[in-house]
């Protein structure tokens, strides 16, 4: 291979670029455009020790910048005027602001303040100029007299206006300070500017711009050979830029092995993270549960509060009872005493009382039956009583199930998401008399035809959300597909990356922005389909642990029904008791008006006799 031949594929821009043998510039990448004038140290600014024909000196860098004079016109004589309108008080007062600004964040160790600098004094201008120029040259030593070594330093620095010895012995009169502070505005610009260049010298490169300048040293490598005529050192540089882009392509191999490993990792990750349950949703789960429970006991309050009232209507009930049977009694008692007195005057004979034994007979049997009658009814009636109660315990049972499932697919209350405006809720009114009393809701007309169609939309929702996940699973299979030929097309132009790199990168960043893409949409579907065999999943343990806890307050009603039940059988035997005790004192009663009849009869026959 011919070396004179290697920029013949360079372009016109880099074939008539070069190297810039004028003052130092800083570029965007943060490089010194020129190698001339980099700084390789800091000397002392000192008179004695100041040297203004050291190229490398922090000196020599600071004095970079010139302005450039006109080539028109004759040449000026006597001092240059300075452009700056150092006489404007807008421009004075913005020259402070920064010298205050670089001295309080560059630990100034004197107070400064905007009144002090529009009118100071000699001792203060002295220390603000002896600090910058530490900031200069930090081993520069210290000032002798101000009037004769500050206008020699700013010579040194360049300064490109003559600073006279007069000005700095009335330093705060208002015709040299503005002049003088012009100066020293111009050193703090010097100072920051070489601050950026500093930084800029130190920022580190993106690939594009490191491989343009590595690209840049080659050229000029090749070139300074070429034009040498050293064609060994030439192929040197060429086999070390190939083994450099040789190693560049191995490791960035080796770092798409350890991206793709790692993104393997974090997927794996992702996946065991989405399968296991989410603990916000747990606790959710157990909120909502805690809710619901919340809500039956609350219901089952109302209901007992319903049934201890209805308890206390039939105590109020058996009270008036009681009232109307001691009212019974007390007329039966007068009707006894009435009939007494009626016999007690009338004369009764053989006849009579025979006919009054058998109307007592008959009248004994009639008790007996309608005494019979009255407990089979009172059987009848506590038999019914249970069985309402029953009826209405497996009614509320059912009910608060249907509110259960309800809540649990969001039907409930009226404002809820899939309630669609119909009332779902269901009141029950254990006083009811009828069933449209006890149940407030329509449930034939209204409640089963809403649900019916509420099952009908939600299983074309199924339908469509299937068949949309199996688009986009083909869409995944073709995105991987076509990965997969992208990753073989780049196996097999492996030899032309050092060529096709800025080109393979585009494809490459695209392909993965259409693969992350398509797995965003993906990892959404699979998400959305994870949420949904969560939700069916925590419905049924919700279920099962409803159908449990239903089962543990069936067992409680249970309980509390056998006490109430135990409750109301002593309540009935003590009133059979003083049923059966009243019975007794009629028939002791009757036994006693007998007995006195029958005296009566014997001193009625004794007097005859």
């Amino acid at each position: 291979m011919n070396r004179r031949q290697t920029l013949g594929g360079l372009s016109p821009a880099q074939l008539n670029s070069r190297t810039s043998f004028g003052p130092s510039r800083i570029t965007k990448d943060g490089k010194s455009s020129t190698k001339v004038t980099a700084m390789s140290g800091r000397q002392s600014l000192a008179p004695k020790a100041a040297n203004t024909n050291q190229p490398n000196s922090r000196l020599s860098t600071l004095s970079g910048v010139q302005r450039r004079s006109s080539t028109y016109g004759k040449k000026t004589t006597g001092p240059k005027q300075d452009p700056r309108p150092v006489s404007d008080k807008a421009y004075q007062h913005d020259c402070i602001r920064q010298l205050i600004e670089y001295l309080s964040t560059h630990g100034y160790e004197h107070a400064v303040s905007p009144k002090t600098l529009t009118s100071p004094m000699s001792k203060d201008v002295f220390s603000i100029v002896q600090f910058l120029l530490r900031q200069v040259d930090p081993n520069m030593k210290p000032l002798g007299k101000m009037e004769e070594d500050v206008p020699q330093l700013f010579k040194h620095l360049k300064y490109p206006f003559q600073i006279s010895k007069s000005a700095l012995f009335a330093v705060g009169s208002p015709h040299t300070w503005p002049g003088l502070l012009a100066a020293i505005n111009w050193v703090v610009e010097l100072l920051n500017y070489a601050e950026k260049a500093d930084e800029a010298k130190t920022d580190v490169f993106d690939d594009k711009q490191r491989s343009e300048h590595d690209f840049f040293e080659y050229v000029a490598k090749s070139y300074k050979y070429f034009l040498a005529g050293d064609d060994y050192q030439s192929r040197a540089v060429d086999d070390e830029i190939a083994q450099e882009a040789e190693d560049k392509v191995q490791e960035i191999k080796q770092r798409n092995q350890q991206l793709q490993q790692a993104n393997e990792q974090l997927q794996a990750r992702l996946h065991a993270l989405r399968s296991q349950p989410s603990a916000l949703s747990q606790a959710e789960a157990k909120q909502g549960e805690h809710i619901r429970d919340r809500d039956k006991f609350r219901t089952l309050i109302d209901n007992l509060q319903s049934h201890k009232q209805s308890l206390q209507r039939k105590l109020q009930e058996r009270h008036v009872e009681l009232q109307s049977k001691q009212e019974q009694l007390g007329s039966v008692l007068q009707e006894s005493d009435a009939l007494r007195a009626v016999i007690a005057g009338q004369t009764i004979n053989k006849d009579d009382v025979v006919r009054m034994n058998q109307e007592k007979c008959k009248q004994s049997e009639i008790l007996a039956g309608v005494c019979g009658q009255r407990e089979a009814l009172e059987r009848r009636v506590y038999e019914q009583d249970v069985q309402l109660e029953l009826s209405l315990d497996e009614l509320e049972t059912a009910v608060q199930t249907y509110h259960t499932a309800a809540d649990r697919l969001q039907l409930i209350p009226l404002t809820a998401k899939y309630a669609g405006g119909v009332q779902f809720e269901i009141q029950l009114d254990r006083a009811g008399a009828t069933a449209s009393d006890i149940i407030n809701a329509d449930l034939k007309g209204e409640v089963k035809p809403a649900l019916a169609r509420l099952r009908e939309s939600q299983a074309a929702r199924a339908q469509e959300l299937s068949e949309e996940v199996l688009a986009v699973q083909e869409r995944l299979d073709a995105g991987l597909e076509a990965l997969t030929e992208r990753t073989e097309e780049n196996a097999g132009l492996g030899t032309q990356v050092h060529k096709l790199e800025a080109s393979l990168r585009g494809q490459k960043e695209a392909l993965e922005a259409e693969v992350r893409a398509t797995a965003g949409q993906a990892d959404v579907l699979r998400e959305q389909v994870g949420q949904l065999r969560n939700q069916a999943s925590h419905s049924l343990a919700a279920s099962e642990e409803k159908l449990r806890s239903m089962h543990a307050q069936y067992d409680d009603l249970a309980r509390a029904s056998d006490t109430e039940v135990q409750g109301l059988n002593v309540e009935l035997g003590a009133a059979l008791e003083h049923l059966f005790h009243h019975k007794l004192h009629i028939q002791q009663t009757l036994e006693q008006v007998q007995q006195h009849v029958e005296d009566v009869h014997r001193d009625i026959l004794a007097v005859a006799v």
